[in-house]
C-alpha cells in the first residue's frame, strides 16, 4: 500500500510538471520569442518620463492604418504593470507584444494556481485592454502582421479596408490550413489567447456585446462560457460567431480552454508524443478515454467535444477535411444549409452516412465509419436518435447511464412502446449498425480475444468479421460473455432480415421478386421474421447462389435455437413453456425443436404448423440438425466420406449404415430417431417427398394433412406401388428396406410384419440387434415359410431392383450362376477388418448367397446324375 501511494505521489508530481510544460507550450512565444535582442533598457523614472512619439503601422494593406499602442505595440513598461514586469519579465525586451505576452502568461498561471505571486488588478486591466486593441486590427499586432504579410496578400487582398474588428485576422483563420508555417504558428497563438480570455477576441466582443451586457452582466471572468451556456438565449449574431469560432478551433485542443485545462495530465500520460494541431491530440484523447487511469474530468470534456462533433461536421476537423470532396459532390445541399444556419445541425453527417457506399475517397470512408462507431456507442453522440427519442429515453431509460450502447439497448428492449419517430429512427440506425463489428460495441468488447485469434485478418466491414465471429461461437475458447453477446446479436437480427447485413444485401433482388408482400422494406419497423420464412418456403426459386448461402447460415442458427425463428417463437411461446420448460434457453442444439416434435399432436395449431416447417427444413440437410452433427460428426466423416451434404444425402447414408460397428450409441440413437420420423411422416424424407410429390398428389390426396404424421401417405404409396413413377418407387422401396432392417414393433409403416417379426424374436439370440428381424423375414421367404400376405408384400417391395430382376427374368443355369455371383460380389464390402456385409446390401446379399448355394447344389446334382440337358428356370413374380 505504501509503495502504491509513493508511486501515485511521484506520478502526480510528474503530471504537475507535465501540466506546466503544456502551459509553456501554448505561450512559447511569450518567453522564447521575447528574448532580448540586446541589453535591456533601464526603466525611466516616472518624473522624467517624456511623451512617446506616435508610430504608425500599416504592414497589411487590407487593414486600416493604426497608431501603435505606446509607440511600440506593447504595454507600457513604466505603467501599472511595472512591478510585475520587473518580477516576471525582467529579461524580456519591450515591443511587439512581448511584455504583454509575458504578463498574460503569468495571469494564466495565477488562474491555475501555479503562480508564485499576484498580478495587480490594474495591470490585468491594462493587459486585457491591450489584447482587445491588438485583436481588433492586425496592424496593431506587428509580430503577427510581419509573419502573415505574404499570406494576407495572397488570401485577404480583396478585403475592403474597414473598421470591422479583426477582419483580416478572421480571414487568415479561415485559411489556416493553407498558411505558411510562420504565419500559421502565430495565428494559433492568437487563437490560444482568445480561447483563454474573451478580451483577446475582438470579433466575439463586437457580435455579443449586447448579450454580454444583458445575459452575462454579472459574470466577470468566464464570460465566454456564460455565452456558451446560454446559447439558446443569445442573439442570432452572437450564436453565429460562437459557432464560427468553434469550427475554426476544432483542429487544436489548445484552443478549447476547458479541454486544455481539464486534460493536461491525461495528454501527458496517454498522448505525450502526439503533436498538437490537425486534431491529433483530440483524437488521441478520444481513443484513450475509456482506459484505466484516464481522469473523469477529462473524459467529461472529451465526451462533450464528441457530442459537439456529432451535432455538426464543421466541428469535426477530421471529417471536415477528409470528406471535403465527397461533401461537395454528394451533400452540397446539406452543407449550404449548415453554412447558412451556422449552428448545430447534423444533416451533413447524416447525408454522408446515407451515401456511405458511394463515398469517393478512402479518407472520407474512414471518417464516416468513425462517426457511426460513435453513434453506436453512445446515444449522446447519435444526433438523429438523441433528438428523436428525448421523451422516450426519459420515460423508459432515465436511470440508464450513457455509454457502451446501454441506452440504445434499453430503447431496443422497449421497442413496442416507443413513439413512432423514435422507433423509426432506432430501426434506421440498427440497419446501419448491422454492417460492421465496429458498430456492435458490447459484442466487439466481449469477443476481442476471439476476433484477435480467428478474425485478425478479416475485414470489419460488410458483416465479414461478424460472420467470422459467428463461425467460432461454439469454440471452447469462446468466453461465456462473448457467447452471450453473440446470442443478443442473433436475437435482434432474427427480428428482421434487414438487420442481417449480408443476407439483406445478398437476397435483395430475390426478396423483391419472391416476397414483395412479406414486409414493406421501406417501413421503419421490424417484420418479425416474415421474410426469412418466405425465403425458406421458396428456397427452390431463389436465383442468387449467394442468397442461398446466406439463407442457409440463418437456417443453421434457427434450427439450433428456436428463439431465432421469430414466427415459431411467437407461435410456440405457451407450448414451449408447457412441454419444454426444463430445456435451458439459448444454444440448446435443437433440443426444443425435438421436444416440440415429440408433442406434435398436442401442440396448438399455430405452433404445430411452424414446427412442421422446421422439421421439413431439417430433413433436407444434416447440417440443420445440430444434435445429429454433434453426436455423429466422426461417423459422418468415416462412413459417409465423399458424400456431399444437402438433399438428404448424408441422412440417407447414416441410415443405410445404421448397423455399423463404427457407430457410437449416441449417433445410433439419433439416426434411429431420424428413421422413425421418416416412417411416420412422408414430408420428413426429403428425397422421397421430392420424388413422390406428384404421385402423392394424384394418388393420395385424401391422405394429406395429418396423414403426413401417421404414415397414411406412405401406406397409400405402398398400396399403389405399381402406379408409381420409377423414381418414387425406388424411394419407397429404399424406405421400406431401411424400416425392415431397423424394424421397430408397432411402427406404422411396417405394422403388417409385427406378427411375423414377433415369431422371429423367439428364434433369435439377439433379436434387438439391427438387421436381425429383417434377415429373419427374408430367410423365411427363402425357405418357403409362410409370411403374412401384407408383410410379404412389404418384403418384396423392399428388395433392391437388382434382386427383383433375378426373379423376374427367364435365365439359363449359367446366367443365374453368373448374375448371382456378380450380385454377391457387389454386396460384399472390403474393410480394414475383413469382409463385412452392410445394410440392406447384406439383406439382399444373404438372399443372393442362399439362392446361389441352392442353384449350385442343383447344378452339381444334375452333373452327378449325368443329366446334361439344358433347362430354363422359371420363378414366379412374388416368389423368392
Amino acid at each position: 500500500m505504501r509503495r502504491a501511494m509513493a508511486m501515485a505521489t511521484v506520478l502526480a508530481m510528474l503530471c504537475l510538471q507535465g501540466a506546466r510544460g503544456l502551459a509553456e507550450e501554448w505561450t512559447s512565444s511569450n518567453r522564447t520569442a521575447a528574448a532580448p535582442k540586446g541589453p535591456r533598457k533601464e526603466a525611466v523614472p516616472a518624473a522624467n518620463k517624456t511623451p512617446k512619439p506616435a508610430v504608425k503601422s500599416k504592414v497589411i494593406e487590407s487593414a486600416a492604418e493604426v497608431e501603435l499602442v505606446n509607440g511600440t505595440g506593447d504595454i507600457d513598461q513604466e505603467g501599472t504593470c511595472e512591478s510585475s514586469i520587473k518580477k516576471y519579465c525582467k529579461d524580456v525586451e519591450a515591443g511587439e507584444s512581448r511584455l504583454a505576452n509575458c504578463i498574460f502568461h503569468e495571469m494564466m498561471e495565477e488562474k491555475k494556481g501555479n503562480s508564485e505571486g499576484e498580478i495587480p488588478t490594474e495591470c490585468k486591466k491594462e493587459v486585457k485592454s491591450f489584447l482587445k486593441k491588438r485583436t481588433a486590427n492586425i496592424n496593431q499586432d506587428p509580430a503577427l502582421a510581419k509573419a502573415c504579410k505574404e499570406d494576407a496578400g495572397k488570401f485577404c487582398k480583396d478585403l475592403a479596408v474597414s473598421t470591422e474588428p479583426g477582419k483580416v485576422i478572421t480571414c487568415l483563420m479561415d485559411k489556416k490550413q493553407d498558411l505558411m508555417p510562420k504565419c500559421k504558428k502565430m495565428i494559433v497563438k492568437r487563437q490560444m489567447d482568445a480561447a483563454n480570455t474573451i478580451d483577446a477576441d475582438a470579433p466575439l466582443l463586437e457580435d455579443c456585446k449586447e448579450d454580454l451586457d444583458t445575459i452575462c452582466s454579472d459574470v466577470l471572468e468566464k464570460r465566454r462560457q456564460c455565452l456558451v451556456d446560454n446559447r439558446a438565449r443569445v442573439s442570432w449574431t452572437c450564436q453565429s460567431r460562437l459557432f464560427k469560432e468553434n469550427a475554426e478551433r476544432s483542429d487544436d485542443w489548445r484552443l478549447s480552454a476547458r479541454l486544455f485545462q481539464s486534460c493536461y495530465n491525461d495528454k501527458m500520460r496517454f498522448c505525450k508524443d502526439v503533436e498538437a494541431g490537425g486534431s491529433r491530440v483530440k483524437d488521441c484523447l478520444e481513443d484513450n478515454r475509456e482506459k484505466s487511469g484516464f481522469s473523469s474530468v477529462c473524459k467529461e470534456q472529451v465526451d462533450k467535444m464528441i457530442q459537439a462533433r456529432a451535432q455538426n461536421f464543421m466541428l469535426d476537423h477530421d471529417l471536415k477535411t477528409g470528406c471535403k470532396e465527397d461533401i461537395e459532390k454528394l451533400c452540397q445541399y446539406e452543407k449550404d444549409i449548415a453554412k447558412d444556419l451556422q449552428t448545430d445541425d447534423a444533416s451533413v453527417i447524416n447525408c454522408l452516412q446515407d451515401f456511405r457506399e458511394e463515398l469517393l475517397t478512402s479518407s472520407c470512408k474512414k471518417q464516416v465509419h468513425k462517426t457511426i462507431q460513435r453513434d453506436a456507442a453512445d446515444i449522446r453522440f447519435n444526433a438523429p436518435l438523441l433528438n428523436a427519442c428525448i421523451d422516450d429515453r426519459a420515460t423508459f431509460c432515465k436511470d440508464v447511464p450513457p455509454g457502451d450502447a446501454r441506452v440504445i439497448r434499453c430503447l431496443q428492449d422497449n421497442r413496442a412502446s416507443l413513439s413512432f419517430s423514435c422507433r423509426a429512427t432506432l430501426f434506421d440506425q440498427e440497419v446501419m449498425m448491422a454492417e460492421s463489428i465496429d458498430f456492435q460495441v458490447p459484442l466487439k468488447k466481449a469477443c476481442e480475444a476471439v476476433l484477435q485469434k480467428h478474425c485478425a485478418d478479416v475485414d470489419h466491414t460488410h458483416g465479414l468479421a461478424i460472420e467470422c465471429l459467428l463461425d467460432h461461437t461454439d469454440d471452447e475458447a469462446t468466453s461465456t460473455e462473448c457467447k452471450r453477446e453473440i446470442k443478443h446479436l442473433q436475437l435482434k437480427s432474427s427480428e428482421d432480415y434487414r438487420l442481417n447485413y449480408r443476407l439483406q444485401r445478398a437476397c435483395e433482388l430475390d426478396v423483391d421478386q419472391l416476397c414483395p408482400d412479406a414486409c414493406d422494406k421501406f417501413s421503419y419497423d421490424v417484420c418479425g421474421g416474415k421474410v426469412y420464412q418466405c425465403l425458406s418456403d421458396k428456397e427452390s426459386e431463389i436465383q442468387s447462389q449467394v442468397c442461398k448461402k446466406e439463407l442457409f447460415r440463418y437456417q443453421q442458427q434457427e434450427t439450433k435455437d428456436y428463439q431465432l425463428d421469430k414466427p415459431l417463437a411467437d407461435s410456440c411461446k405457451d407450448d414451449v413453456k408447457k412441454f419444454c420448460s426444463d430445456i435451458p434457453k439459448g444454444d440448446d442444439f435443437g433440443r426444443v425443436h425435438e421436444c416440440l416434435y415429440d408433442h406434435i399432436e398436442e401442440l396448438t395449431d399455430q405452433c404445430r404448423v411452424q414446427e412442421q416447417k422446421i422439421q421439413k427444413l431439417k430433413a433436407k440437410d444434416v447440417r440443420l440438425q445440430p444434435g445429429v452433427m454433434q453426436a455423429c460428426s466422426e461417423e459422418i466423416s468415416l462412413v459417409c466420406k465423399g458424400i456431399q451434404p444437402g438433399n438428404g444425402r448424408i441422412l440417407d447414408c447414416l441410415i443405410a449404415n445404421l448397423e455399423s460397428s463404427d457407430y457410437s450409441p449416441a449417433c445410433q440413437e439419433k439416426t434411429k430417431k431420424i428413421l422413425a420420423k421418416q416412417e411416420k411422416d412422408f414430408s420428413l424424407n426429403y428425397q422421397l417427398a421430392t420424388s413422390c410429390r406428384k404421385n402423392a398428389k394424384e394418388l393420395c390426396a385424401d391422405k394429406q394433412g395429418k396423414g403426413h404424421r401417421d404414415a397414411a401417405v406412405l401406406n397409400c404409396l405402398v398400396e399403389n406401388e405399381p402406379s408409381l413413377d420409377d423414381t418414387c418407387s425406388s424411394q419407397v422401396s429404399k424406405l421400406l428396406r431401411n424400416a425392415l432392417w431397423a424394424y421397430r414393433p408397432g411402427a406404422m409403416l411396417t405394422s403388417a410384419c409385427d406378427a411375423d417379426a414377433n415369431a422371429c424374436k423367439s428364434q433369435l439370440k439377439r433379436p434387438g440387434k439391427i438387421g436381425k428381424i429383417g434377415l429373419c423375414l427374408t430367410q423365411k421367404m427363402l425357405n418357403g415359410k409362410d409370411l403374412n400376405a401384407d408383410c410379404k408384400k412389404l418384403v418384396v417391395l423392399a428388395a433392391p431392383s437388382e434382386s427383383k430382376a433375378i426373379f423376374e427374368e427367364n435365365l439359363t443355369k449359367s446366367d443365374i450362376m453368373e448374375k448371382l455371383a456378380s450380385f454377391q460380389k457387389a454386396a460384399v464390402e472390403m474393410t480394414s477388418n475383413g469382409l463385412k456385409l452392410t445394410g440392406w446390401v447384406a439383406f439382399a446379399g444373404i438372399g443372393a448367397l442362399s439362392i446361389l448355394l441352392v442353384a449350385g447344389a442343383y447344378f452339381l446334382y444334375q452333373r452327378y446324375n449325368g443329366n446334361k440337358r439344358p433347362y430354363t428356370m422359371v420363378m414366379k413374380q412374388g416368389d423368392v
